[in-house]
């Protein structure tokens, strides 16, 4: 258990640490095998391409190939827990979009909207998606290679007389502050599909997007440009929303670099400092080590080694001591066997001894084993997993608490025990542990007895 928990604030470390990849996130869709509208030869080459750029510039990227309404539903919602905690967010898509009933709608390839009412059953609403990408902190950029003509103007019945679907491309947008709208085409016109293996606008944005030092306003006018002329002035992006005045990089220069990770190791510093794990100094030091905080890191680390070499020789720390203050033959290091044969115990105590397997979700990293549980008349309990790590509690009524003391700090946890129609015992609860930050520090528990 020790180890997984080591692993865990690990992966934690890595993922604050790496300000380029935890903190920028890109959702990438491309859309063009439509079942019940013109098929697109380019989106889907479009969204290949554009989401190898992006993780090559550090984003954490999750790319949906001709993806169904349900698919694309569930992509937005996971990205929407990541959001949050982001300081840029992007969403790019290619293929069908367009405007019903006053809205922009992006397509999903197995929508057949024939009704305008169809559309919040059958199409994802980009004010959904500009909801989404508004909560990054620093940018939430949304890319829409979609303004094509509409593909089901002639089935789409209307459920107010008088009003038609727009011909072709999409409505003007008003993002929100921090977050920029890039259509391909301006608003009520349509952008080329291309000839080659991307479109016109994908190509331009290929071209600009890992430029060194290129602030975003001017990375968006040189698309503009680009497309503007390869096209023979048809076609003419546009960019809704705008910026504070703090310069956005999607791919900092040398020197912005430093900038970065000077902020990014401020940052993280202060959810490490406290620790007392040389790995995860260790780490630290590995990734900041150029800065004030990593000589912070270098000193603290020395003087965890002090305070270790100071503690008694290890046979005066092997006794471990329990919860509470019990007769002396009750130590974690050897329980006494058949406790619970050994009294008439209430259904509550019988439930919990025995054999149990488990499941640990602390968000980033799942881990999973087993558990001999025994328990004593007065309630208290020591449970030994497959690692050998030991915890001890006590159980009161259905609530189960225990206390896993650990090297660095110390796990808590409350847990509901129950038992289903079938017979069968449930632990759920969680546990938080001491030594992770809040991003990792609880985490949710469930078990099952046999």
């Amino acid at each position: 258990m020790r180890r997984l928990l080591f692993l865990s604030i690990f992966v934690w470390l890595c993922f604050a640490a790496q300000a380029d990849a935890a903190e920028r996130v890109a959702l990438i869709f491309g859309n063009g095998d439509y079942q019940n509208a013109p098929r697109l030869p380019n989106p889907v080459n479009d969204a290949t391409d554009v989401a190898g750029a992006f993780e090559r510039l550090g984003f954490s990227v999750k790319l949906v190939k001709n993806g169904t309404f349900d698919a694309m539903r569930r992509s937005l919602l996971n990205f929407a827990q990541l959001t949050p905690t982001a300081d840029m967010a992007v969403v790019y898509f290619a293929g069908h979009g367009m405007e019903i009933r006053d809205e922009n709608w992006l397509i999903p390839v197995d929508a057949e909207l024939r009704t305008d009412f169809s559309a919040g059953q059958e199409a994802i609403s980009l004010g959904s998606v500009l909801s989404i990408a508004s909560k990054a902190r620093k940018l939430g950029l949304i890319i829409l290679d979609a303004c094509r003509d509409n593909p089901f103007g002639r089935q789409l019945q209307m459920s107010q007389p008088g009003r038609a679907v727009a011909p072709r491309g999409l409505l003007p947008v008003e993002p929100p502050n921090s977050v920029l709208v890039v259509f391909a085409a301006k608003h009520g016109t349509t952008a080329d599909d291309g000839a080659g293996r991307n479109s016109p606008f994908t190509m331009a944005l290929l071209h600009n997007l890992e430029t060194p030092g290129l602030e975003i306003n001017y990375l968006l006018r040189n698309i503009h440009d680009e497309v503007y002329l390869s096209t023979g002035q048809h076609q003419e992006p546009y960019v809704y929303g705008t910026l504070s005045r703090e310069p956005i990089y999607l791919k900092p220069t040398d020197d912005q670099g430093s900038a970065s990770l000077e902020a990014a190791a401020a940052r993280t510093w202060e959810a490490v400092k406290e620790t007392n794990s040389s790995d995860v100094l260790k780490k630290f030091i590995e990734r900041y080590g150029t800065t004030i905080q990593g000589e912070l890191a270098r000193e603290r680390l020395a003087q965890i080694g002090k305070d270790r070499n100071a503690l008694p020789l290890p046979d005066d720390r092997a006794k471990p001591t329990t919860v509470e203050a019990k007769p002396a033959q009750m130590t974690t290091a050897e329980p006494p066997k058949n406790a619970a044969a050994a009294s008439s115990l209430p259904p509550q105590l019988a439930a919990l001894a025995g054999h149990w397997s488990w499941l640990a979700d602390c968000g980033l990293l799942k881990y999973s084993g087993t558990t001999e549980t025994e328990v004593f008349p007065d309630g208290r309990y020591i449970s030994r997993r497959s690692d050998d790590e030991i915890i001890e509690g006590r159980i009161t009524g259905n609530t189960v608490t225990g206390v896993h003391k650990v090297d660095g700090g110390v796990q808590r946890g409350t847990l509901n025990l129950t038992t289903s129609s079938d017979g069968r015992h449930r632990l759920v609860g969680s546990f938080t542990d001491s030594r992770l930050p809040s991003a990792l520090g609880n985490c949710r528990y469930r078990a099952v007895k046999g």
